[in-house]
């Protein structure tokens, strides 16, 4: 190698492959740049024949820091050493190029392009500056004396192209050691970006636990195409005294973690997971997300991303206070544990989903351990969907396992898919609010074995309520073969129960002795509706013998508590819901749109017009669907209406009685009475049976 024009600060391409194996002497060895000091490219390419050539550093003296190619003077600071075209093997503990003073290189870049690069010894030693690579690469560092970990560096940058790593360090050393920050002011740690696809296989940690103690070391991966594969035999963030590190995929970005014990091993502060627009973050996990308590670290999916977290034991196994996750504009969070989500207590830390995103919480156990009450001046533990986003969640064992006094807010505007098998496993009512807002859809499931007496949907604290809006779809199933209460209220108060204009199901299991309802006030209505209005839907019942009964137009409350009673607009319902042994004999309430009004006998006392008569005076009474309204109409031939009567209501018990007298339109067709609802329930065509049918003169 052209000793002298590296020395000079000339760059140099081989024509043959070069060994690099002088004893330990500062005269023999090639200090770059000594005399002009400047960016420099040593470059493989033959210039006749094209071949790739190989440097061999060879070197007798293993642990000599000045390295057969190093920097000796602060004139190469802020300078870039490009290796190119090569294939290289290294047998010295610090590396391909080394300064023999840490500051020498301060700020400049160590590049790898193109390069085949073999090291029985630690590969990369550059302290405080960057280690960068383009285009091609296979790093391999085997094991060995001097293997220790792959680079001694500020950051590593991945600047496009295909970079692949093998690092087997010995004993417990890991990929990177970072004990300075890089020179540049950007983050340490490494940055992948301009489309580079990076994988690295670690046997051990990838930020170990040596080092002296960064506070900041970041994983990017940013720009479109760039991806980070990342495979450990450790912990990812393993690095002592890191507290802010951060995990980032933007611009088209994606970090994968395809093996690892815990990503974050160390720290208790601002150590966040971030994918925004179009950023992808997938983890899979042996461990944690975090070892230790967490503290204002958000998880935030934004903007086209997605985040998707899985581990084998508890996904957070310690405290987590004021780090929210957020799903936003057409972004998924998934986090997916074989035992539990939040694996002790949880505060301060909502959970959303807006703008068309989603959340989904998997727990092979139990998705929180433990929610505790706020901090002074923070709202309660709160699960949040606009009308446009979803929340997906299932858990194996239970939904809560244990919470505390100020409980849980559900606010769905959106969709709300959850399989529990039972929703709170403490003992002891907590308050739960579930505020199923005007358009929401949910499905709610409980299937498993119940360990405490809370009912399955457990109302029974002072606070707790369900709230169903309007144009909602609500389905809550009991899969269980337990006898406990589906909706269990609190004792002598009756939790609140309200619902809308929905579409509403309840499913209780066949055990005879399990109650749909139970300490539960239930109540047709909407107050947060935006035209406020008496509340009907249909009815229908099934009871336990199948026996299904369908009441087609009803408003009502019910209190099904220590007494039962039922308050309805029909007289029919009433009865029949209040016989029902406390609603344990219900097997299906479905709460749907009315079905139409039914005229079920029609009553003539006062006979018919004749087809001349100009005045006449009408006596008609029957039976009808309570609170339908019935109208006596003249129809023209085209159906059309030319005189119309007022309207008189069905009573609960289904009777009417109508009297209208009127003069006569000119040319009737037909005289029908009319069933119908009042608005908003309004239907386009009435139900309609005909009087009479007037004979025209021809």
């Amino acid at each position: 190698m052209a000793k002298a024009a590296l020395e000079n600060g000339e760059s140099v391409q081989l024509t043959a492959d070069i060994t690099l194996n002088v004893l330990e002497s500062l005269l023999a060895r090639i200090q770059i740049g000594k005399n002009n000091p400047q960016d420099i490219t040593i470059d493989g390419t033959n210039p006749t024949t094209g071949q790739r050539h190989l440097l061999n550093i060879a070197d007798i003296a293993v642990l000599a820091p000045t390295t057969q190619l190093y920097i000796g003077s602060t004139g190469m600071q802020k300078k870039t050493i490009k290796f190119t075209n090569l294939r290289i093997n290294n047998n010295n503990y610090y590396g391909l190029c080394h300064p023999t003073n840490e500051s020498y290189a301060n700020g400049s870049t160590l590049l790898l392009e193109n390069v085949g690069y073999n090291s029985s010894a630690q590969s990369l030693h550059f302290m405080q500056e960057v280690i960068a690579f383009s285009g091609n690469n296979t790093i391999t560092q085997t094991a060995g004396t001097w293997s220790q970990e792959l680079a001694e560096t500020g950051r590593l940058d991945f600047r496009g192209g295909t970079t692949t790593i093998n690092h087997a360090g010995g004993g417990s050393y890991g990929l990177i050691r970072i004990d300075q920050n890089p020179a540049d002011g950007i983050a340490p740690g490494i940055q992948v970006s301009g489309g580079a696809k990076v994988s690295i296989t670690a046997n051990n940690a990838i930020f170990p636990a040596s080092g002296a103690g960064i506070p900041q070391i970041n994983i990017e991966s940013k720009g479109s195409g760039s991806n980070l594969a990342l495979n450990a035999g450790g912990h990812i963030f393993g690095v002592t005294g890191s507290s802010s590190s951060k995990a980032v995929a933007s611009d088209g970005g994606t970090i994968n973690v395809t093996k690892a014990n815990n990503f974050y091993q160390t720290g208790t502060t601002n150590r966040t997971i971030t994918a925004t627009n179009n950023g992808h973050v997938n983890l899979k996990l042996a461990g944690s997300l975090y070892y230790y308590v967490q503290s204002q670290s958000p998880m935030s999916a934004t903007q086209d991303s997605t985040i998707d977290i899985q581990s084998t034991t508890n996904l957070f196994t310690s405290y987590l206070q004021k780090s929210p996750i957020t799903a936003y504009k057409n972004s998924t969070i998934k986090l997916a544990s074989n035992s539990d989500v939040f694996g002790v207590y949880v505060q301060d830390s909502p959970i959303s989903a807006t703008n068309n995103s989603e959340v989904n919480l998997n727990a092979g156990k139990d998705i929180f351990a433990y929610i505790y009450n706020p901090s002074s001046g923070n709202p309660i533990m709160q699960m949040t969907t606009d009308t446009t986003s979803k929340m997906t969640l299932t858990a194996k064992d239970a939904f809560i396992r244990n919470i505390q006094a100020n409980g849980l807010k559900l606010d769905i505007g959106g969709q709300l898919s959850a399989t529990f098998g039972q929703y709170l496993a403490v003992s002891g009512a907590r308050p739960l609010m579930h505020d199923f807002r005007d358009n929401s859809i949910i499905d709610l499931t409980i299937n498993g074995a119940q360990n405490i007496a809370n009912g399955l949907i457990p109302l029974a604290s002072t606070g707790s309520y369900m709230k169903i809006g309007d144009d909602s779809q609500v389905t809550i199933n009991n899969q269980t073969t337990t006898n406990q209460s589906v909706l269990f209220g609190l004792s002598g108060s009756n939790s609140p129960v309200t619902i809308g204009d929905s579409d509403v199901t309840i499913n209780n299991n066949a055990v005879a002795a399990t109650r749909l309802l139970e300490n539960i006030k239930l109540n047709l209505e909407n107050t947060t509706g935006q035209s406020p209005h008496t509340i009907y839907r249909g009815v229908s019942l099934t009871e336990k013998d199948q026996t299904k009964t369908t009441y087609p137009f009803v408003h009502f409350d019910s209190t099904i508590g220590t007494t039962n009673a039922t308050n309805s607009s029909d007289t029919t319902f009433k009865t029949k819901f209040e016989s029902l042994t406390s609603t344990q004999n219900i097997v299906q309430l479905h709460l749907h749109d009315p079905l139409p009004p039914e005229i079920i006998t029609l009553i003539n006392t006062g006979g018919l017009p004749t087809d001349d008569a100009q005045k006449f005076k009408f006596a008609l009474n029957g039976t009808a669907t309570p609170a339908s309204e019935l109208t006596l109409n003249f129809l023209s031939a085209a159906g059309q209406s030319l005189l119309k009567g007022p309207a008189k209501t069905a009573a609960a018990n289904q009777t009417f009685d109508y009297q209208f007298e009127s003069d006569l339109p000119t040319q009737p067709n037909q005289i029908v009475v009319e069933a119908n609802y009042p608005a908003p329930y309004t239907l386009t065509t009435p139900v309609r049976k005909v009087l009479k049918i007037f004979q025209l003169a021809s």
